[in-house]
């Protein structure tokens, strides 16, 4: 009972637990190639300890018939299926025939047992306790040989597939359970080798058959599979894992054989590839006829090369007819003996149209459609580069539009939109084949054009001169028409310039100088327009510290009445004298200090600095009837709070306001009319005096003498200059004259120089006077010594 019951607990219960191992396994994954041989391999050792239990439980005559050559057959299968599953788990790709020469010395083990019984005998026998196997030295020969040929055949294949994978630092579980397996095995081996020695130095023990020691080599072996299972998610779990993978993965994943027809296929591939029941497919069916013989080439190539380009952008069109981009990455393997590869392929349809639209958006206009600086900047040096080789010229044209702030502040920023879509498609229109127009920003706008071999500024003109005459149709904004133009400028490489930067800036010192001289109208760079370009930049630097440094100075005209000779005002004129520059003239500066917006601080400075002399006059008696005029300009007007800054002014000096009279052109006063004619009547109810300059120059209108609280018209010199002897200007001022009468205005001529404009404008009733006749404009020193030299006798006509 004793030996039966340890037969039982030694013998029969492994061979069970093996046997549940072995289905366990098969029934994870049952079609799966490694999971059959790892039931096969489980199964073999789960016999060899099924036959050590019977041959201590049976008959001994019935065991004595066949058992033991058995146990030993199941060993050497098992040994041979250990070298296949090795193999195969090391990932080393062995030739068909290779593999099954190494898998062979166990069968041939087996045959020489079956072929030369009495060579290679094994008897039984019974012992005091246990039935023993006896061995002729014929057998533990060709068994040490056999077993040690197997356990360094498995080491080594599995030290080269470690070794393998460590070197390509991937399929890290796989590092960790080989090493696992090979541990175990190692330990498997020792095992056997110390057992099956003991076995045969000693005849018997009564606690376990030594004959059965060997026989848990193959349960440590079982164990280690189980734990490397377990631990390192080998076989079935990993196998799950990977399926799993597969069906979820978003991206399309399919086997393909070298034929090219797809062998398995993941969900996301099928439908990107709109595959419905077929389970087969031919790739080329989804490639646009006109690339099968290339992407023919590139399947063929790699399957000879055993790689693969990786990602790799294709352009397919899938079985519904639906246009895809995809990137396309793969890898190869073995499958039972021949080449498959596997493709991971990523639709890139929407990312490829993302990249493009931020492509667009990075070298276009958003607004226009046109080039924007950037695009602009970038063809022009390829342009230059190509004039460079071939010796050709590249035009360059900067245009700005004409008056386009005007549109922006009384139609609003959607309008000034419009306006520019509209510009860009006539300019395009215009342009020549093959140039590049571009908005640079704002109301600016570029043109690009490489010139033939020979052609010069005369074609250049010719295409200014066709934009220009596209600008002569209006524009529709909001059921209004417009009309709109531009000033052009332009320059040639590589005679002034050749790079980007220079070429700009010269076009756009062309540009402004078209707009100087009137605009609507294109000007050609040359070396002028650079000198004056250089001075008008020298010009805007000083007047941002003219300021600071006093540079600006104020002198004085005189404002006469011709009756009495006596002085009743002064115009405060500004004058600069830079430190770099020298005497800068107004004519030239001021409209600088208007575009860079220095006009209202300098404005201010003078307006503050003739109120306090002229309070200055007062305080040394004799001049408290002097009324002062001071220039204003359109920025001032523009501040909301310019009549608080007036009043301040007035406040802080103690000029009472009638002595202040500030003058401004119509120009000025129409940009903002509503705002402008409130504000001067709240100059008015102060008590300050305004006038209407540089009347009849070609801004002013009836409209606006009535519709301002002006006081004061002063003629503009234009119509005083020839007065004497040009009958059309003598009946405007005379017309002036009895507007300003009836209105109850005074009337002030400028720039009177002659006796016989002083005599003329006496007999129109134009008493009050400034120009040179009289004075012209002086420093304050002088003109107070002008001021003591004369009979003062200040009066206002009543």
């Amino acid at each position: 009972m004793y030996i039966f019951l340890n037969a039982i607990l030694l013998s029969f219960i492994p061979f069970v637990l093996l046997g549940f191992l072995a289905v366990e396994i098969l029934l994870r994954q049952p079609e799966h190639r490694l999971h059959q041989l790892t039931m096969l391999l489980i199964s073999g050792l789960s016999l060899i300890f099924l036959s050590d239990f019977l041959t201590q439980v049976l008959d001994y005559d019935l065991v004595r018939m066949f058992n033991p050559d058995a146990t030993y057959i199941f060993s050497f299968i098992a040994m041979s299926l250990l070298i296949y599953f090795f193999a195969m788990l090391s990932r080393i790709s062995f030739p068909a025939l290779l593999l099954h020469i190494s898998a062979a010395p166990p069968w041939i083990a087996i045959v020489l047992m079956i072929v030369k019984p009495s060579t290679f005998a094994i008897t039984l026998k019974q012992g005091e306790y246990w039935r023993a196997e006896v061995h002729n030295p014929n057998f533990d020969t060709l068994f040490l040989i056999v077993a040690g040929y197997s356990l360094s055949y498995l080491l080594l294949v599995m030290l080269f597939g470690y070794s393998k994978l460590k070197r390509q630092r991937k399929y890290q579980s796989e590092q960790r359970m080989m090493l696992t397996i090979m541990r175990g095995s190692s330990l498997a081996s020792m095992w056997l080798v110390v057992s099956f020695v003991i076995s045969g130095l000693n005849e018997e023990s009564s606690i376990v058959p030594l004959d059965s020691l060997p026989t848990y080599a193959g349960l440590i072996l079982a164990c280690t599979l189980r734990i490397a299972m377990k631990k390192h998610q080998f076989l079935a779990v990993s196998e799950q894992r990977y399926k799993l993978l597969f069906t979820l993965s978003s991206s399309g994943i399919a086997l393909v054989n070298s034929e090219g027809i797809t062998v398995e296929t993941n969900p996301a591939f099928n439908q990107l590839a709109g595959i419905t029941n077929q389970k087969e497919m031919n790739l080329i069916e989804i490639i646009p006829p006109e690339n099968h013989a290339r992407y023919n080439d590139i399947m063929r190539q790699a399957f000879m090369d055993g790689k693969m380009q990786q990602n790799l952008q294709v352009q397919v069109v899938n079985l519904q007819g639906i246009p895809y981009t995809v990137e396309v990455s793969s890898d190869f393997l073995e499958i039972e003996g021949v080449l498959h590869c596997y493709l991971l392929v990523r639709d890139i349809t929407q990312q490829q149209e993302n990249e493009a639209r931020l492509l667009e958006l990075a070298y276009t206009d958003s607004l226009t459609g046109l080039a924007n600086r950037y695009q602009f900047n970038l063809r022009l040096q390829e342009a230059l580069e190509r004039s460079l080789k071939y010796r050709t010229r590249v035009v360059v044209m900067q245009m700005d539009l004409d008056h386009f702030k005007w549109i922006n502040d009384t139609m609003g920023h959607s309008a000034g939109d419009l306006l520019l879509i509209d510009v860009a498609r006539l300019i395009r229109l215009q342009a020549p084949p093959n140039s590049v127009v571009a908005r640079m920003g704002g109301d600016e706008f570029a043109l690009l054009a490489e010139l033939g071999p020979g052609q010069g500024d005369t074609v250049a003109a010719h295409i200014a001169n066709q934009i220009l005459h596209g600008f002569e149709k209006q524009i529709v904004l909001r059921d209004k028409h417009y009309h709109v133009s531009c000033s052009i400028g332009m320059c040639t490489a590589p005679e002034d310039g050749q790079d980007p930067e220079t070429l700009l800036r010269n076009a756009d010192t062309a540009m402004y100088a078209a707009k100087r001289m009137g605009r609507n109208q294109y000007q050609l760079f040359n070396e002028t327009l650079k000198s004056a370009a250089e001075q008008y930049l020298l010009m805007q630097q000083g007047l941002e510290t003219a300021l600071a440094r006093e540079e600006f100075s104020l002198v004085y005209q005189p404002q006469i009445d011709s009756r009495s000779g006596a002085v009743i005002g002064a115009e405060a004129l500004l004058r600069w004298n830079s430190a770099e520059l020298g005497f800068v003239s107004p004519q030239d500066f001021i409209p600088i200090a208007e575009q860079n917006g220095m006009i209202r601080q300098i404005g201010e400075w003078v307006m503050l600095e003739a109120v306090r002399q002229a309070a200055a006059w007062i305080n040394q008696g004799g001049y408290d009837k002097m009324q002062i005029s001071v220039n204003v300009s359109a920025s001032q007007l523009s501040d909301p709070a310019f009549s608080y800054k007036v009043a301040s002014v007035l406040r802080s000096t103690g000029l009472p306001p009638r002595l202040l009279c500030l003058e401004f052109t119509e120009s000025v006063a129409i940009r903002d009319e509503e705002h402008i004619i409130a504000m001067c009547d709240e100059l008015v109810s102060m008590g300050v005096t305004l006038a209407v300059d540089d009347f009849g120059s070609g801004f002013s209108s009836m409209r606006t003498v009535t519709a301002f609280p002006f006081q004061f018209i002063k003629i503009d010199r234009s119509l005083i200059y020839d007065i004497d002897r040009n009958p059309r200007n003598e009946a405007v001022v005379r017309s002036v004259l009895e507007l300003a009468d009836r209105l109850n205005m005074y009337v002030l001529a400028e720039g009177v120089e002659k006796l016989e404009h002083v005599n003329m404008l006496q007999q129109l009733g134009c008493y009050y006077i400034q120009g040179y006749y009289y004075a012209r404009p002086m420093a304050l020193e002088v003109f107070e010594q002008w001021m003591q030299n004369r009979e003062i006798n200040i009066k206002y006509p009543s």
